[in-house]
């Protein structure tokens, strides 16, 4: 369940927080790292808390010792191949165990050891993001290791979270209904169309003039199946595909004999407004990722009010509701497209549809408040 607001904690001094599992903020990555800042500078605005995000370092010169409220702690980063992030982790683990009340780790590589701070009494969270071992890009032994930390982390930790409904109802039906295990989604901040303007499309991309697609390029994310879908159609405009294509491996090496001048890959593009401006001035926006949960690039797809064509599963039905189109495969883009059924009748009342929507579910204020009110409840147990 997703925690309501409540009073902050009465405490002799402020609770610590230490947030571990990310490469650092301010954000340059992924999701992870976007989450972190996000949460970390909203939740640091209350001064019943300190909180702390634990960095790759050691500290080079011009990174930042505070972001905001937030304090950075730099721990030296292992170089162990394949193992780095796990290894990095369990540095972590070892060099906060008695840092923080307590340690929310984003991810659960290191879960074995997500229970060593639990004997200096930290208090432990693991963010389960979404089913890590269905993706297909870890071979046999990988995905066995994912899953084992998947149980492992539902005794090593105090609670889990999950950032979905349909993540918390799995690992509840998996493991038990009375694991410890909380809903918390992401949030989003609405796009302005009119701040990301047509001129900061790529060469060549005219506004509502493109599908798009934005996703690492792996078989999960349905990329392969969305593109013969739409080669399928009769569709004029072109699909446009962001993601990287840097050292292809075998299945984006597949994707790329696609290319033509209806299906454009753009690599991946990393500057915030120029792709927060191919997403406002898309015709549509294809989202395929089958094994997450509260996906943030669907979340920045609603964000920018554009019609949405989803895969259908229980995932992305919670995330996006009655705003999206859902296909399960490429017969049913052909279909979408060809009848043009994403298209909402009216644009404007769809872009409020959509703003609505963000305001009720999934904004960072609310998530910081479920936050904090967990934080307060956890305490009071100890």
């Amino acid at each position: 369940m997703i925690m309501q607001p409540t009073d902050s904690p009465s405490l002799p001094r402020p609770l610590r927080v230490g947030i571990l599992g990310t490469q650092g903020i301010p954000a340059k990555y992924g999701g992870f790292e976007t989450f972190a800042e996000e949460l970390a500078t909203r939740w640091a605005e209350d001064e019943n808390f300190e909180i702390t995000v634990v960095c790759p370092g050691p500290r080079r010169p011009g990174q930042p010792e505070s972001l905001g409220r937030v304090r950075l702690e730099y721990v030296p980063e292992p170089q162990a191949g394949p193992f780095t992030n796990v290894a990095f982790d369990l540095r972590c683990l070892w060099a906060h165990r008695r840092s923080f009340d307590i340690l929310y780790m984003l991810g659960f590589g290191a879960a074995f050891a997500c229970g060593l701070p639990r004997i200096w009494g930290t208090k432990v969270w693991i963010n389960m993001d979404g089913l890590e071992w269905k993706r297909s890009k870890w071979g046999r032994l990988t995905r066995t290791y994912v899953r084992l930390m998947e149980r492992v982390s539902t005794w090593s930790a105090t609670r889990l979270i999950a950032d979905a409904e349909a993540i918390r109802s799995y690992f509840l039906d998996t493991y038990g209904q009375g694991l410890a295990c909380t809903f918390i989604p992401y949030g989003a901040n609405p796009l302005d169309p009119a701040s990301y303007p047509a001129e900061l499309l790529p060469q060549g991309v005219e506004a509502g003039k493109y599908h798009l697609v934005v996703a690492r390029l792996e078989p999960e994310n349905q990329v392969k199946e969305i593109i013969e879908g739409y080669l399928r159609a009769s569709a004029p405009h072109p699909l446009v595909v962001v993601g990287g294509i840097q050292n292809p491996n075998a299945y984006v090496q597949r994707l790329l004999t696609l290319a033509s001048d209806r299906v454009r890959f753009l690599g991946g593009v990393y500057d915030k407004p120029r792709l927060a401006a191919l997403r406002c001035h898309a015709r549509s926006y294809f989202h395929g990722h089958t094994v997450g949960g509260t996906n943030p690039s669907l979340l920045e797809a609603i964000s920018a009010g554009q019609p949405i064509i989803a895969h259908d599963n229980p995932f992305n039905r919670e995330v996006a509701g009655g705003l999206a189109t859902f296909f399960s495969g490429p017969e049913d883009i052909q279909s979408i497209l060809d009848s043009e059924q994403y298209l909402p009748a009216r644009a404007e009342t769809h872009r409020a549809e959509c703003l609505a929507w963000l305001e009720a579910r999934y904004t960072w204020e609310g998530v910081t408040d479920s936050y904090r009110a967990l934080a307060a409840q956890d305490m009071r147990r100890t």
